[in-house]
């Protein structure tokens, strides 16, 4: 079983913070989409196995698919993968592609779990950060997402943003608290290099927010949303009534999961893949025969690192004896070395065999990961 991830690079504008892989034409949205079914198609010759646990429309912005785009891609998925009829079907969506027909049509289609990126419902927050909708239009997304059918509906909310208070933050959490969701994804702000937003923080046109607002904004969410039934078990994720991200479960539980479309990652429990991060490049490969991903198998000390970064992001945490049946004796005793100090401090906890972050405690999670790494240094950067 695996999880199916495409990923749709098309925006219709640049947002400032974003350093995920996109293009704002949609010039070549149907060789695109040609491309991407010969992928499939290609890939599936490669022996990838054909039961499908999940299936992640990401981007970019898939919503900028049509229904015909959408039913093509859809019939052939359907002909190479065997989807479960419980499987969960994501797509992302900005609010200003949503309205009622186009919602009915993704439910239709078999979609029961929508991404909608609001990032705020502050005005001046989503000017700053160049969105492409309003705060009333992120509001009426979800309100018509709901009434489509949508039971499972999740949304991204980005705290940190230069200018913004605690008090702003709180009134997006409570906004957001207000309407019929599932699930919240929050991630703080960062200045990715490349972006417009690292530019201007180079040249002093803008300062992140200071590390006590940052953690104040974060513990702000926590008890909020905590108080309103959601369950704290990722980092960045809440989930009402058990509806976590059964797709993201399979990347921080290690399974196997693979990627199609320009920059879309791949593991097969062995090997990792990516694919280039090019538009062109990907599908002149396509066209061509000619490979379009690179790579790598890890070591075990990487798969190790793999499996602390990917576990400890969870409120399951980390477990010891697969840490020493997967990786070895000598590794596993790195693991509980490190780990006896943050045990003892009540930093990490012991909760069902399994060693976790203490809730509450995951804004030091870098800094723990550095501690039960097995070497001083790491490829990984944090």
């Amino acid at each position: 079983m695996a999880g199916i991830y495409l990923h749709i690079p098309f925006c219709k504008q640049a947002c400032r913070y974003c350093d995920f892989f996109f293009s704002v034409s949609v010039r070549y949205k149907t060789q695109f989409v040609d491309c991407l079914l010969d992928e499939i198609r290609l890939r599936k010759q490669e022996g990838v196995d054909n039961q499908a646990e999940t299936l992640y429309l990401g981007g970019g912005t898939p919503s900028l698919l049509n229904g015909e785009e959408l039913d093509r891609i859809l019939d052939v998925l359907h002909r190479q993968y065997t989807f479960g009829n419980d499987a969960e079907w994501t797509i992302e969506c900005n609010p200003d592609d949503l309205d009622r027909d186009y919602l009915e049509g993704l439910r239709k289609r078999g979609f029961n779990r929508i991404s909608i990126g609001i990032q705020s419902f502050r005005e001046e927050d989503l000017k700053l950060m160049r969105r492409s909708h309003t705060a009333e239009q992120g509001e009426m997304a979800v309100l018509e997402a709901a009434r489509a059918g949508f039971e499972n509906i999740t949304m991204d909310l980005i705290y940190g943003i230069p200018g913004q208070t605690l008090r702003h933050w709180e009134e997006s959490v409570s906004k957001a608290l207000s309407l019929p969701l599932s699930h919240l994804s929050a991630y703080h702000l960062t200045f990715e290099p490349g972006t417009v937003f690292d530019h201007w923080r180079i040249k002093n046109r803008l300062s992140p927010v200071s590390e006590e607002t940052s953690e104040q904004m974060y513990r702000l969410l926590r008890d909020q949303l905590e108080q309103e039934g959601f369950d704290h078990y990722e980092i960045s994720n809440f989930a009402r009534n058990g509806n976590i991200s059964e797709h993201n479960m399979i990347y921080w539980t290690g399974n196997p999961y693979t990627g199609y479309g320009p920059s879309a990652h791949s593991y097969d429990g062995t090997l990792r893949s990516w694919n280039i991060s090019s538009l062109k490049g990907y599908m002149d490969g396509i066209a061509r025969d000619e490979p379009v991903k690179e790579v790598e198998r890890p070591n075990l000390t990487e798969k190790y690192h793999d499996y602390l970064i990917t576990s400890l992001r969870t409120r399951w945490g980390a477990d010891p004896d697969y840490i020493r049946e997967q990786f070895g004796q000598e590794i596993h005793a790195c693991f509980e070395k490190g780990a006896e100090r943050y045990l003892r401090e009540g930093t990490m906890w012991l909760q069902e065999g399994k060693v976790a972050i203490t809730p509450g405690k995951w804004l030091i999670t870098d800094h723990i990961l550095r501690e039960l790494f097995t070497t001083g240094s790491s490829k990984y950067e944090f």
